[in-house]
């Protein structure tokens, strides 16, 4: 296995070339094998190269040249990757934004790119076009999530019209604004000058891509990445770099928002660098993700634990109904993002066993080898990276303290620093910071916030990855939930206990709320498992007695608990990852509870939560008073 120093040299010195080129490069002797999946066709790596020159030469036609930068709002669908190509031909840059965002945010990222066209898909364009009309572009290009489908039309319509009605609607939003043109009228058949950039270098920006939104949905931070951020990662990948298994013609589904550098770096150019088929996927739900899978049969799909949580609750309710979904294609379903808890990771892999998963390469179902995490936020890209999980700790049942387990790369640096920022020994809780040739370059004109967000040890600059964890012994490292400050007592602590009963409880999420009449109080919003053993009450009584074990009775007697149906489960970021802020805004609800547990009466109940703090207020008045 070669060494990181052996690693990054050859990157340098091989590789200091173009995104495109060094997709072409590991392909080129491949041209028939297939690049792209969308919807039934399928798209040779020859003709993704054809269309992304033709898209390059058209894009040069039309005056866009080197180090320009291109806005795009587009879908999950092949014209979105030969953009992304086409303009790392040219040397131009992409800036990849979402129609959730704020009109006016959407407005300004229009207008600092200064291009004269703005590229979008036509599912966009209703959310799009205000912003569009208040932004200085008045060229819009459009495609449709039907050029790419055979005669344009859907196969799967019976499947898809629930969620998105496949129609080619560019000529009614043509006759209804006049600068919008279809891609087809875009392209310049006859170019024949120049177009292919051949200076463009490693550390030349490629990309703004968004964060996830779990902080600020509506506004995310833009993030630059240089073209190293791609190749490195990419090249990190080989088997014979960080010994994992080859890609090479397997499928990887894109299904994430494109506007995350997760989906774009992770599901799309690591996956043409590695030789794989990208399955194309436009629709995000997370109750469509089942018939994604059925349509593409991808053997990676990468999905946030709140998608494959929903997913198997609804395979587990299909077959009380006597309906058994099979998935024999799956050979590493991929938590992106997001760790498992252990409940979580125990419905998961009963799903997959369920499904048969995997069954179409081994004899068993890969939940034997259990849930793969991928990792890493969109501003390190996928630096972490389990590829099935269960060999890499020899296939011993998975502990309390293996669970949160992820491996990194080779060519990545992890270290833990305190509330000061020293570095922690192995085992210490702390901060997670991590350097790589895939980080991000930093925050689009925010200097304040790159400054914050990297730190410099040994002449090494790491990037926050804003999580709690450590090291352990085997230097896996364990991740324990995401954090925005140092706490004496962290929500994830808290968390962490409750989430020890894998029979009955299955996700939990703790906030911390300032309360104006109770002060700081401790909410655990939870889930239990679908067939969960025991009452409510003696679930939460049992989590209870835990954390009183763990933490001092000032905390204890400030925490009560709010149980989120299945159905409602937790609400979810654009990205599909889960968001504390709406739990946060919910406070100290109607819906909380607490258990109760008397001399009078030894079997345990639920109290209203709010009737409770307000019993305890007044016994801690007595208390006082008789000091």
């Amino acid at each position: 296995m070669q060494s990181k120093e052996e690693v990054l040299n050859n990157i340098k010195i091989f590789h200091n070339w173009s995104l495109y080129d060094e997709i072409y490069y590991r392909n080129k002797d491949g041209l028939d094998r297939v690049a792209i999946f969308y919807r039934g066709v399928n798209i040779t790596y020859g003709e993704m190269f054809e269309k992304a020159n033709e898209y390059a030469k058209s894009l040069v036609a039309h005056g866009v040249k080197k180090a320009d930068e291109i806005p795009i709002c587009m879908a999950n669908t092949p014209e979105l990757i030969y953009l992304i190509l086409a303009a790392s031909i040219i040397g131009a840059k992409v800036n990849i934004f979402g129609e959730e965002f704020d009109k006016d945010y959407i407005t300004q990222i229009i207008d600092d790119c200064k291009s004269p066209y703005v590229f979008i898909s036509d599912d966009k364009y209703e959310k799009l076009k205000d912003s569009i009309n208040n932004s200085k572009t008045n060229k819009i290009v459009m495609t449709s999530l039907t050029s790419s489908l055979k005669n344009g039309v859907d196969p799967f319509d019976k499947i898809d019209k629930h969620f998105y009605k496949f129609e080619n609607k560019l000529d009614k939003y043509k006759s209804d604004n006049p600068n919008i043109m279809s891609i087809n009228e875009f392209m310049v058949k006859d170019y024949n000058g120049k177009y292919k950039y051949k200076d463009t270098k490693l550390d030349d920006v490629f990309s703004t891509t968004y964060s996830s939104g779990s902080t600020n949905s509506v506004r995310p931070k833009g993030i630059e990445h240089v073209n190293k951020s791609y190749i490195a990662m990419g090249y990190s990948h080989n088997p014979e770099v960080s010994d994992t298994p080859s890609m090479k013609n397997l499928k990887v589904l894109a299904q994430i928002p494109s506007h995350s550098n997760t989906n774009i770096q992770s599901c799309i150019t690591d996956s043409l660098i590695q030789g794989s088929t990208v399955c194309l996927e436009p629709i995000y739900d997370k109750n469509f993700f089942m018939y994604s899978l059925m349509i593409n049969k991808p053997n990676f799909p990468c999905a946030t634990r709140s998608f494959w949580v929903h997913l198997s609750k609804k395979i587990m309710k299909l077959k009380e109904q006597n309906v058994h979904v099979k998935f024999p294609f799956l050979l590493a379903p991929m938590s992106v993002g997001e760790p498992l808890s252990m409940g979580e990771e125990k419905l998961c892999n009963k799903m997959l066993k369920m499904t048969k998963s995997g069954t179409g390469f081994t004899h068993t179902p890969v939940c034997v080898i259990c849930m793969s995490i991928a990792g890493g936020d969109c501003e390190h890209g996928g630096i972490f990276f389990v590829m099935f999980r269960g060999l890499t700790t020899k296939l011993k049942r998975i502990s309390k303290e293996e669970y949160d387990i992820l491996r990194t790369y080779s060519t990545v640096d992890v270290i833990v620093v305190d509330e000061n920022g020293n570095i922690l020994e192995k085992g210490k809780v702390g901060r997670l910071y991590a350097s790589s040739e895939s980080n991000m370059k930093g925050y689009r004109n925010n200097k304040e916030a790159t400054d914050k967000y990297f730190i410099e040890k040994d002449g090494i600059k790491y990037g926050d990855c804003s999580v709690y964890g450590y090291i352990g012994q085997k230097d896996y490292i364990h991740v324990k939930g995401r954090m925005d400050k140092f706490s004496k007592v962290p929500t994830y602590a808290i968390s962490d206990e409750i989430l020890k009963d894998t029979k009955n409880i299955l996700s939990c999420e703790t906030v911390e709320i300032d309360d104006d009449n109770y002060g700081k109080i401790y909410v655990a919003h939870i889930e239990l498992q679908p067939d969960k053993k025991h009452l409510e009450s003696t679930c939460l009584m049992s989590a209870l007695n835990r954390c009183k074990k763990k933490f001092d009775k000032e905390v204890t007697d400030k925490i009560v608990f709010r149980i989120r149906s299945n159905e409602e489960s937790y609400p979810l970021s654009g990205c599909g990852k889960r968001v504390t802020k709406p739990l946060i805004q919910e406070g100290i609800s109607d819906n909380c509870i607490r258990p109760i547990r008397t001399h009078k009466n030894p079997e345990s109940y639920l109290m209203d939560g709010k009737q409770y703090l307000e019993k305890l207020q007044q016994k801690n008045k007595k208390l006082t008073y008789c000091k």
